[in-house]
């Protein structure tokens, strides 16, 4: 054997030199290899000994050995068995303990020592409908998906046709980030190269995790400073020429007052009934001249969150569309305008007898002559009515079955197929109504204090016809968010999104337990492999070494159930609100799966394998009006008095792109499409798209994540670990330890004489090797004949 440190050549003592072998499990998680091989020598003092560790017993040496970065480099007959940094342990007048570390992954320890938000993922973007939609789409790493927080249901009072519309706002969407752009980051940042096909995979490429806003305590401010307002009465306004009406109480004219009157606790509505959440701590919020403001008593940052309930008057634009206030203005950055859908129900399809319907034409033109004709009893082209105006009110026969209404127009040749839009409404349904709309915005943060206060006399509505009116009702709320995270319009990074408090090994470490990862790294070359157990495994040349087994050792067998406990949960952390509640309802977790192992040698008891980082997400439908199909992601949980709805426990879904939507159904803001983006961790499917899941154990016909796990908990169970000595020759072991050379490696499937026959096996372990004993212990895992 020879050995140099810095490429200079070391004298070895008389005793034996075992280089330190390999151990399967410290490919298992980002920690494990943190920890690499150790080999502790003993050199002679010997001048060149002395002069390669800087002369260490030498009082005047020039500097010490440990004071800089040195490497070691272990041979035998040409092979490279060992190089990794070296320090000096000990030094007297006859020796030299020096230890020679390697393999000790440098990414894993960056991992380990870097935060999460550090990571510099290359994202800036706005909170803005323009840049929320369009990350739906494009290859940026971050996409806002649509949550529905869990909130206790609000009473609803309709004065419409139609329950109140929710109009989706910036605070409706949550950042997810890409999971694998965050992976490989890690690995980049650190200087190495990642070698996966998983990572490659269509699979783990359309998985993303919860990002975070900043928190922060501010249960100091609120309690000083913070103040929950609320209207005490509804009012109505008529739209100017403009179609404006303001919120000012200056103005006389087409203005609804101040846009919430009163914070003080135990004022009352017109009614007479006390108002409930009133506060105003410090007295912050007043009013001045009529108008209201926020005065912090220090200097702060804040945003505002505008609970918003009005009445507007409409007129159905198209089968999509209505026409009123659809803008809503809160100050400078802060214009949101959004579509009021058309939630009337087009009968065209299948209309039915003894009923009275609105024939619209959206596309009319003055002075044109319509005819309404339908399919009756199976005859067709029989007619219906004929009209002259933007719609007429038409019934169908007391008896009979009609379908395929179609809708003429009069021209100089006679009558031809009109080719614009139109539809068939119940008949209660007018040109004009009232439609009832509810919003929740956040503001961006601004600087506020004393001298600086907050007025709120620039906030008008928009988008309406003159002579329209609005009506503001008195569910209308608001109050300060003191350093808020970003609102609508503010501007975001990355680093603004990312903002768990976890280092960047924890977000490997989960990904690890998921999937069954197996992480091996060289080193020298700076590679990173990395693939499922049952991917990783059986990666490298199938290889017949029946004929190496050293006979003059024992051959010992044992069941690799003894390594194991009698069940094993694997499961994700606690999950919150909806999950929960979930939870105790199925008593079971959502996404766990467990395995019994049925050998009697197993470990008694249960091993509860838990993710480290993430807890599982529920979808749910039929909470989103205008698209009741659309499942969303239910985050968050009401019961925490804590939480301010802005963040949630990190949970990983699977983005499944642009889910189309049931005919009659569009999406809102920031689309209006009849499709919507599909984020979630269990998808059932449906007839447009297959599911897919991200549980454990098979839920709705979809295979879980338990399939990462399968071979390996069935060799466990019924397999055994061989443990034997085998004869290698040195450059043999150097090549186990170095993947993708062509020769085999630890990653192989290895043929092995156990004297009993032969055998197929994966390799578990390799003890201590001795190039001069030139014969080696290892244990292997015996595969079934079908396992690869």
């Amino acid at each position: 054997m020879e050995l140099t440190i810095d490429g200079r050549p070391c004298d070895l003592g008389p005793e034996r030199i075992a280089v330190p072998g390999y151990d399967a499990r410290k490919t298992a998680t980002p920690e494990s290899c943190r920890e690499g091989r150790t080999l502790r020598i003993a050199l002679p003092a010997t001048p060149r000994n002395a002069a390669a560790t800087g002369h260490p017993c030498e009082p005047h040496a020039a500097g010490k050995f440990n004071d800089t970065r040195h490497e070691a480099v272990l041979t035998a007959g040409g092979a490279e068995l060992l190089r990794g940094p070296v320090r000096l342990l000990a030094a007297t007048d006859a020796e030299y303990t020096l230890e020679i570390r390697s393999g000790g992954a440098g990414w894993a320890e960056n991992a380990a020592r870097r935060m999460f938000n550090t990571l510099g993922v290359e994202y800036d973007g706005e909170l803005t409908p323009t840049d929320i939609r369009a990350g739906w789409t494009d290859g940026r790493p971050v996409k806002f998906f649509p949550v529905l927080r869990d909130e206790y249901p609000a009473r609803n009072g309709p004065s419409d046709l139609l329950p109140a519309e929710r109009v989706l706002s910036p605070d409706d969407y949550h950042p997810f980030l890409h999971v694998a752009t965050l992976a490989e980051r890690i690995f980049a940042e650190a200087g190495y190269r990642v070698e996966s096909r998983f990572f490659a995979s269509e699979f783990f490429r359309s998985l993303y995790m919860s990002g975070a806003y900043p928190s922060h305590d501010t249960a100091a401010a609120e309690a000083r400073m913070g103040f929950s307002a609320r209207r005490t009465a509804p009012v109505t306004a008529k739209a100017n020429e403009a179609g404006k009406v303001v919120a000012d109480p200056a103005t006389a004219l087409n203005s609804v007052g101040n846009i919430v009157e009163t914070a003080t606790p135990q004022s009352t509505d017109a009614d007479g009934n006390p108002i409930d959440g009133l506060y105003n701590h410090g007295g912050c919020f007043s009013t001045d001249g009529g108008r209201i403001l926020f005065t912090p008593l220090a200097e702060t940052t804040a945003g505002f969150e505008y609970r918003l309930r009005y009445t507007t008057s409409h007129r159905i634009l198209s089968r999509t569309r209505l026409r009123g206030f659809d803008t809503v203005y809160l100050g400078p950055g802060s214009e949101m305008a959004f579509t009021l859908a058309n939630r009337y129900e087009d009968h065209r399809a299948a209309p039915e007898a003894n009923r009275t319907y609105r024939a619209l034409v959206f596309d009319h033109r003055e002075g044109a002559r319509y005819r309404l004709r339908y399919t009756r009893d199976g005859v067709e082209g029989v007619v219906w009515t004929e009209f002259a105006a933007r719609s007429a009110q038409v019934t169908t026969p007391a008896s009979g079955r009609f379908a395929d209404p179609v809708l003429e127009v009069r021209n100089s040749l006679g009558w031809e197929p009109f080719e614009g839009d139109w539809a068939l409404y119940a008949g209660y349904v007018g040109e004009t109504g009232e439609t009832t709309v509810e919003l929740r915005l956040r503001t961006a943060s601004e600087e506020l204090g004393p001298s600086k206060p907050k007025r709120f006399d620039q906030i008008y509505f928009a988008g309406a016809e003159e002579g329209m009116t609005l009506t503001l009702h008195e569910e209308c709320a608001l109050r300060p968010r003191f350093r808020s995270g970003p609102g609508f319009g503010s501007a975001v990074r990355f680093a603004d999104m990312a903002q768990h408090r976890i280092r960047q090994a924890e977000l490997l470490g989960a990904l690890a337990h998921l999937f069954n990862l197996r992480f091996y790294t060289e080193e020298a070359t700076k590679r990173v492999w990395i693939e499922p157990a049952d991917d990783f495994f059986g990666a490298g040349p199938e290889t017949d070494w029946s004929g190496r087994t050293d006979f003059s050792q024992p051959v010992e067998r044992r069941d690799a159930a003894l390594e194991v406990h009698e069940t094993r949960c694997w499961r994700y952390r606690e999950g919150d609100g909806a999950v929960s509640r979930f939870d105790a309802g199925a008593e079971e977790p959502l996404g766990a799966w467990s395995v019994r192992c049925p050998s009697q040698a197993a470990l008694t008891g249960e091993k509860v394998l838990r993710n480290p980082l993430f807890c599982p997400s529920l979808n749910a439908a039929g909470h989103y009006p205008n698209a009741p199909s659309a499942r969303l992601l239910q985050v968050g949980d009401r019961d925490d008095t804590e939480d301010d709805g802005t963040n949630f426990t990190p949970r990983i879904v699977r983005y499944a792109g642009m889910h189309p939507l049931p005919e009659g159904e569009r999406w809102g803001y920031p689309s209006g499409e009849a499709a919507y983006p599909l984020a979630a961790f269990h998808f059932a499917g449906d007839a447009a798209a297959a599911g897919f899941t991200l549980c454990f154990e098979d839920r709705d016909g979809v295979r879980g994540l338990h399939r990462f796990y399968d071979r390996q908990t069935t060799r466990e169970a019924r397999r055994e670990r061989i443990a034997l000595s085998l004869r290698l020759a040195p450059d043999e072991f150097a090549a186990l330890l170095a993947p993708g050379t062509g020769a085999p490696d630890i990653r192989s499937v290895f043929r092995i004489d156990t004297g009993t026959g032969v055998v197929r096996a994966l390799l578990d372990t390799v003890e201590e090797y001795d190039p001069e004993a030139a014969s080696v212990r290892c244990t292997f895992t015996r595969l079934t004949e079908d396992a690869l």
